[in-house]
């Protein structure tokens, strides 16, 4: 630990932000499911891709099979201890927050949607 402190000319109290830095979290997820109300949604779509950027922005992207996309951002912070990403984002004048457990490079969004449950899956895309 000493010596990488010598190589990046930085002491121990820094290394929290090097973490904090690094950002390993960030990057593109693709949807690998997604339901409404269990029945699947993915057969009707080409994509949904996800983006978590550095400076704490995200932005979900989808586009069906007859090319109609649409795009949604927010913000997003992680929590390095649980393992908790929390996204934030407004709609219709509302503010959502929604926290998903990242695990294993995936996590998973629920949102009730008109009485029935919106599931969506995402995993580290590659």
């Amino acid at each position: 630990m000493a010596l990488l402190c010598v190589f990046c000319a930085c002491d121990v109290n820094e290394l929290s932000s090097l973490r904090e830095f690094s950002r390993a979290y960030a990057g593109e997820y693709e949807c690998f499911e997604a339901t409404l109300g269990g029945k699947d949604l993915l057969g009707k779509t080409r994509f949904v891709h996800l983006s978590l950027e550095r400076d704490g922005t995200f932005t979900v992207s989808a586009k069906n099979k007859a090319g109609l996309s649409a795009e949604k951002s927010g913000s997003y912070e992680y929590d390095e201890e649980s393992g908790v990403l929390t996204f934030r984002a407004e709609h219709g004048g509302k503010r959502y927050e929604k926290r998903a457990e990242l695990k294993n490079g995936a996590f998973t969004i629920s949102h009730s949607l008109g009485g029935r449950e919106l599931v969506l899956k995402f995993r580290v895309k590659g």
